[in-house]
C-alpha cells in the first residue's frame, strides 16, 4: 500500500466533520421531541431546512466558481457550523412562567393538578415517566390569588401569620328587606339585595352541609318606621335562611314584637356588622357569598391596613413519591413551602374547616418551574395542550434559526469538500469512495460512542445532551485545522457559468438522473427524521435506559459495516455496474428497508436491516457525486456539485421530511415506512424503463465527457492516459 500524502488532508476532514456532526445531526429530531415539539413540527422544520440548502449550495458554488475562493468558503462555513451548534445547546428552555397548575386541598394536604385537555393529547411516556419518581422537587410558584377566597385559605389552613389579619373591624352597607316573619320569640328579617361600596349584590349565604352560621351582629338603621321600633337598640344577629341573608332578633322579652309589621315592602336598613379580626374569614364568606370581590371593602388588607399582593410566590418542595395519575390528569402533593423572607410552612388543608368542610376549598391557578425535569415536562405538555400555538414559542423560534445556519453551514462544507476532493483526485474520480469513506469511519464510531454516553449521562427517558455538544466542538474544531492544511487548485473555471449549467439542465438523461435524485432523496428524508422516532415508539417507555445506545449502534452499523465497505468498493462496482444499473439498485435496495421496517415489533431487530444502508447511502453518495462531476462542463464542477446536493436536500429530503411527518402524526411510524417503501419499488421499476428508453442519449454523454476530459489533458494522444480515462468511465472497449 503506498500513502499519498496530498490526499490525506481531505481524508481528514471528512473523519474529523462526519466525527464532529455524528453526536449531534442523528439525534437532533429526537431532540426537538424532547423539547415537546410534535412529528408534522420537526417534519415541517426539516422540510423547510433544505430549502435553504437549495439556495446556499448553488449560491456559494458559483461565487466560488467565479472568485477562486473554494477553500476560503469552505473553512469559513465550518466555522459558522460550530458556532450555530454551540447556540442551540444554550438556548434558554420554556421557563415555568409558561406551566399552570391549580393548587387545590383535600384529604388535609394540599396538591397540584394538572390535566392535559382530553385523553387523546396525554404523553403516555411522560405519563409513564411521572408516576416512576421519587424522592422531592423543588418548584418556584407564582399563585394567583386575586380572589379573598384564595387569602382565606392560606390564613386558615396555611398558618401564615402576616396574611391572618385585616383592619377591617366592620363592615358597612345597605340592605334591602323583602320579608318579616316572627317565630316564638324571634323575628326573622330577610333580605333580597345589597349595596355595598357602591356595588348592587344579591345577598346569598351558606349555611349546613358542613357550613356554619356567621353569627355577627349588625346595628340597623331602617326607613320603615315599624320595624325600626321593633329593631329598637337591639343587634340582629346576621345569619342564613333558605341560602338567603336573614337577620335573626331573639328576645325574652316579646313586647317589643307586638306592633303588627307585616307590610308589602319594608324600603331598606342601613347595616352595620361588627367583624372579629382574629377570624377574618368571616369577612371573606361574606364577600365569597355574595361574589362581592369588586367592592373595596372585600380586598384583603395587610396589618398595615394595604391591599394584599395580587400573588403569592413561595418555592414549593412536591413528595414526587405521592403522584397519582388519572385519566388526563396529575396530582403531586405539596409538602411545605418557603416564603420569600425564609420562613417555612405547612399547607395543610383540613376538613372541618370553621367556614367550609367540601374536599374543595380552593383552585388558584400557579405558575411553576421545577428542578425535574419530567414534572417540568408534564405540567408544559399539559398546558401546552390547552393552547394550539405554544409550538411556535421563543424556544421554537431560536432553534429554528439555530437550526437554519447549521444547515446551511453543513450543506456549503459538505458540497465543497465533494468538489476539493475530484480536484485533488484529478482524472482518478474512482478514487473518491475510498476518501469519503473515512467520514463514514469518524460518523459510524463516534454516533455510536455518543449514543452510549448520552444514556450513562442520563437519567431514565429525559436525556442530557450535553456530551453530544462538547464531542462536536473538539471534532469540527480540529476539522477546521486540518482543512486549512489542504491544497487544492481552483478548477478550470467556465466563462459563462450559468449558460453551461443551463444547457446541462435541458439535457434528458439529465432531467432523469435529478428525479432519481428527489426519489432518493424523499426516502433519505424520511430516514434522517423519523427512524429513530419509529425505534423509541418501538422501544416503549419503561426500557428507554438504552435507547440512545441501540440509536447510536444503528448508526455505527450504517457506516462501518454499510457504508465504509460499500464505498471502499464504489469504483469498482460503478465500473462494473454503470451509473444507471446502480441508481436503480439504491431505489430497490430502499423500497426493501423500508418495509422491513414497517414490520418491526421489537427494537433491536433493526441492527441487521441496517446492513442495507451500504447499498442505500453507501453506493448512492459515489453516484451521485461520480455522475454529477461526469456531466459538468469543465469550470462548472463545484457549481454543478452543488446544484444536484441541492437538489437531493432542498427538494428530495425537504418533500420527504414533510410528507413524512404528516404520515407519522397521522397513520403512525410503521405505516409510513411501508407506504414509503412501496413508493420506492414503485419508481425503481419506472427508473428501469425510462433508462432503458434512453439509454442511447447517456452513452452520447458519457463520450463527449470522455472526449471533453481528454482534450485537456497536457498530452492528449498518450495512448496509456486514454485507456486508463476510459477504464475510469466504464468505455473501455
Amino acid at each position: 500500500m503506498k500513502i499519498n500524502k496530498k490526499l490525506l488532508p481531505i481524508k481528514g476532514h471528512y473523519f474529523l466533520f462526519n466525527a464532529g456532526t455524528a453526536p449531534l445531526v442523528p439525534y437532533l429530531s429526537t431532540y426537538a421531541r424532547q423539547l415537546g415539539f410534535s412529528s408534522a413540527t420537526v417534519g415541517l422544520i426539516y422540510t423547510i431546512l433544505p430549502i435553504f440548502g437549495l439556495i446556499a449550495k448553488p449560491l456559494f458554488g458559483i461565487i466560488a466558481d467565479r472568485f477562486k475562493i473554494q477553500k476560503s468558503i469552505f473553512i469559513l462555513f465550518q466555522v459558522v457550523t460550530i458556532v450555530s451548534f454551540s447556540a442551540i445547546y444554550v438556548i434558554p428552555g420554556e421557563n415555568g412562567s409558561n406551566s399552570a397548575v391549580q393548587l387545590e386541598c383535600g384529604d388535609g394536604v394540599s396538591f397540584l393538578r394538572s390535566c392535559y385537555r382530553d385523553e387523546h393529547s396525554v404523553n403516555q411516556c411522560t405519563k409513564t415517566n411521572l408516576e416512576n419518581q421519587t424522592g422531592t422537587s423543588r418548584c418556584n410558584m407564582s399563585c394567583d390569588m386575586s380572589s379573598p377566597k384564595m387569602w382565606q385559605t392560606v390564613c386558615e389552613h396555611w398558618h401564615i401569620p402576616q396574611y391572618c389579619y385585616s383592619e377591617t373591624d366592620n363592615i358597612q352597607y345597605t340592605t334591602y328587606i323583602s320579608n318579616v316573619t316572627q317565630e316564638d320569640h324571634c323575628l326573622n328579617i330577610h333580605a333580597n339585595k345589597v349595596n355595598l361600596d357602591g356595588y348592587l349584590f344579591t345577598p346569598h349565604c351558606r349555611i349546613g352541609d358542613g357550613y356554619v352560621d356567621l353569627d355577627l351582629p349588625c346595628s340597623m338603621n331602617c326607613t320603615n318606621q315599624k320595624l325600626s321600633v321593633a329593631i329598637g337598640v337591639s343587634k340582629p344577629i346576621m345569619t342564613c335562611s333558605n341560602k338567603m341573608l336573614n337577620y335573626r332578633l331573639c328576645s325574652n322579652d316579646t313586647t317589643a314584637f307586638q306592633t303588627n309589621i307585616s307590610e308589602s315592602h319594608y324600603d331598606d336598613c342601613q347595616a352595620s356588622c361588627e367583624l372579629d379580626k382574629s377570624a377574618p374569614w368571616r369577612l371573606m364568606e361574606i364577600c365569597e357569598a355574595w361574589e362581592a370581590d369588586a367592592a373595596p371593602t372585600c380586598l384583603p388588607k395587610t396589618t398595615a391596613g394595604t391591599e394584599f399582593p395580587k400573588n403569592l410566590s413561595f418555592v414549593g418542595t412536591l413528595l414526587l413519591s405521592t403522584v397519582i395519575t388519572e385519566d388526563k390528569c396529575a396530582y403531586i402533593q405539596l409538602n411545605r413551602i418557603v416564603l420569600p423572607d425564609g420562613s417555612v410552612h405547612y399547607p395543610n388543608c383540613f376538613n372541618k374547616a370553621p367556614f367550609e368542610t367540601g374536599s374543595d376549598v380552593f383552585y388558584p391557578s400557579c405558575k411553576i418551574e421545577c428542578d425535574n425535569f419530567v414534572v417540568n415536562e408534564w405540567f408544559q405538555s399539559a398546558t401546552d395542550s390547552h393552547n394550539n400555538t405554544t409550538q411556535y414559542t421563543r424556544q421554537f423560534w431560536l432553534f429554528f434559526l439555530m437550526m437554519i445556519i447549521s444547515w446551511i453551514g453543513q450543506a456549503v462544507v459538505v458540497t465543497f469538500a465533494d468538489a476539493i476532493c475530484f480536484n485533488l483526485l484529478g482524472t482518478k474520480v474512482s478514487l473518491y469512495g475510498k476518501q469519503r469513506l473515512w467520514g463514514s469511519v469518524g460518523f459510524g464510531i463516534f454516533s455510536f460512542l455518543t449514543g452510549t454516553l448520552i444514556d450513562l449521562f442520563s437519567d431514565g427517558a429525559y436525556k442530557d445532551y450535553t456530551i453530544a455538544f462538547v464531542l462536536m466542538f473538539v471534532f469540527l474544531c480540529g476539522d477546521v485545522i486540518v482543512s486549512s492544511l489542504i491544497k487544492t487548485e481552483s478548477t478550470k473555471m467556465s466563462v459563462n457559468i450559468l449558460v453551461d449549467v443551463g444547457t446541462l439542465l435541458s439535457s434528458l438523461p439529465t432531467l432523469v438522473f435529478m428525479l432519481w435524485t428527489i426519489a432518493v432523496g424523499l426516502c433519505t428524508g424520511l430516514l434522517w427524521q423519523f427512524l429513530f422516532w419509529l425505534l423509541e415508539d418501538i422501544y416503549g417507555c419503561d426500557n428507554s435506559d438504552y435507547i440512545k445506545t441501540l440509536q447510536g449502534l444503528v448508526s455505527a452499523i450504517q457506516t462501518v459495516c454499510g457504508e465504509i465497505p460499500f464505498m471502499f468498493a464504489s469504483g469498482y462496482i460503478l465500473n462494473k455496474l454503470g451509473h444507471i444499473n446502480t441508481m436503480s439498485l439504491v431505489l430497490l435496495a430502499f423500497g426493501v428497508r423500508y418495509i422491513l421496517y414497517s414490520y418491526l415489533t421489537n427494537a433491536w431487530w433493526v441492527l441487521p436491516i441496517e446492513m442495507l444502508q451500504g447499498l442505500t447511502l453507501g453506493m448512492f453518495y459515489p453516484t451521485m457525486a461520480s455522475y454529477a462531476n461526469a456531466v459538468s462542463p469543465p469550470g462548472t464542477e463545484t457549481t454543478v456539485q452543488g446544484l444536484v446536493g441541492a437538489v437531493f436536500e432542498g427538494v428530495g429530503t425537504s418533500l420527504g421530511s414533510f410528507i413524512g411527518g404528516l404520515l407519522y402524526e397521522t397513520y403512525g411510524g410503521p405505516n409510513t415506512f411501508r407506504w414509503f417503501g412501496i413508493g420506492s419499488l414503485i419508481c425503481c421499476l419506472l427508473h428501469i424503463l425510462v433508462q432503458y428508453l434512453i439509454k442511447d442519449k447517456v452513452r452520447h454523454i458519457e463520450l463527449t465527457k470522455a472526449y471533453t476530459s481528454i482534450m485537456h489533458y497536457e498530452n492528449p494522444y498518450d495512448p496509456t492516459y486514454i485507456l486508463e480515462e476510459m477504464t475510469d468511465l466504464n468505455l473501455e472497449e
